[in-house]
């Protein structure tokens, strides 16, 4: 399965969504609990411009893996992106607390002081 989901996460570094996506998909199939593939088609599909969809998947991610600063992360910036500073706040303010110093809890006291 790392394989699979190292090629899935290639394909879309490489800007080919549409065999990423169907690549996510197939994984997912096999092992709906994989937080790293919902990420993965979560970015996928943000790229292919279906952020409502995207945001779905990307909080999928984080209910599988709640410890993950990154992909919360993501989810707050989607949140902003889509102009729902209300649910984005307490996010990147759950993101700074988990760890202030990692590039996301900076970026995330950056996106805070804008509020």
């Amino acid at each position: 399965m790392n394989q699979l989901l190292e090629q899935a996460d290639e394909l879309r570094r490489n800007g080919r969504y549409d065999d990423a996506r169907a690549l996510y998909e197939r994984i997912l199939a096999d092992d709906p609990d994989l937080a790293l593939a919902w990420w993965g088609l979560g970015h996928t599909l943000m790229n292919q411009g279906e952020f409502e969809q995207a945001l779905a998947h990307l909080q999928r991610a984080v209910e599988l893996n709640p410890d993950s600063q990154r992909m919360l992360y993501d989810v707050a910036m989607l949140h902003t992106m889509l102009g729902d500073y209300e649910t984005a706040q307490p996010m990147f303010s759950r993101v700074v607390q988990m760890d202030p110093n990692s590039r996301e809890g900076t970026e995330a006291q950056k996106q805070l002081s804008f509020y």
